[in-house]
């Protein structure tokens, strides 16, 4: 039995661990701005900043409820947005390609993202598997771990 960095098993469910310190992080840092906003803001807008920057912290701590599950058993693929959201189911055979996003600005990496590319009827789907900032070397190692739990071919 393997195991996996980047994985919870259950059984045959590999379920994809949240990335929590960076949500909670950007709810901090909203949280930090809204009292930076209310103490220090003459402005009119206040009350729109205010509601902003709730809403962005609101949805970083929804966010750290959705679930990507891997189930080999029956060779399917869930994801939850958030705890409440319905899932939305992908068959293994749907997998088109593995897609690293690189964002980089005055020539400085400042965010990678890995996203699964899928292929459901004639839609594409993107499935945004993790952030990092500044490097690229783990999410190209979460990938070959999706790659494992789905019984890809290694390159």
């Amino acid at each position: 039995m393997e195991t996996f960095k980047y994985f919870e098993q259950e059984g045959n469910t590999y379920k994809l661990k949240v990335q929590k310190g960076l949500f909670y992080t950007i709810t901090l840092g909203c949280i930090a701005a809204i009292i930076a906003i209310l103490i220090y803001s003459t402005s009119k807008a206040t009350f729109l900043y205010v509601a902003f920057f709730a809403f962005v912290g609101v949805l970083a701590i929804l966010r750290t409820t959705g679930v990507i599950a891997f189930n080999n058993q029956s060779r399917e693929i869930q994801r939850k947005r958030f705890f409440f959201s319905a899932p939305v189911n992908y068959n293994f055979d749907d997998f088109d390609h593995f897609l690293i996003s690189k964002q980089k600005s005055y020539f400085i990496t400042v965010s990678i993202q890995a996203i699964m590319v899928m292929r459901k009827g004639n839609k594409t789907r993107h499935i945004l598997l993790a952030q990092t900032l500044f490097t690229a070397k783990p999410l190209q190692k979460l990938s070959e771990e999706i790659s494992t739990i789905m019984g890809l071919p290694q390159t």
